[in-house]
């Protein structure tokens, strides 16, 4: 199943996967503990997803610090799109 998404500014193509996972049930409830009251399963999961990505992404580009030196700053903020 394809749909189109609104993720931060980007509209991207997504593919839904359905899946079966195995998670320690004192994670799973402080995780329900931290969400909103009515989060879904699935968007929790989703949310823990996106969290990871953005997290490791930092990492890698933490970790090429100072490997270019003449590049040109990047804005701090995108543009809106119109």
């Amino acid at each position: 199943m394809e749909r189109d998404v609104w993720n931060d500014d980007i509209k991207v193509d997504e593919v839904l996967m359905r899946t079966t996972v195995t998670i320690d049930d004192v994670l799973y409830r402080q995780a329900l503990e931290l969400a909103d009251a009515n989060m879904k399963k699935s968007d929790l999961f989703q949310e823990a997803i996106k969290t990871l990505i953005r997290i490791q992404t930092a990492k890698r580009v933490v970790a090429l610090g100072g490997t270019m030196p003449d590049m040109a700053d990047t804005p701090l903020h995108r543009l809106m799109p119109e």
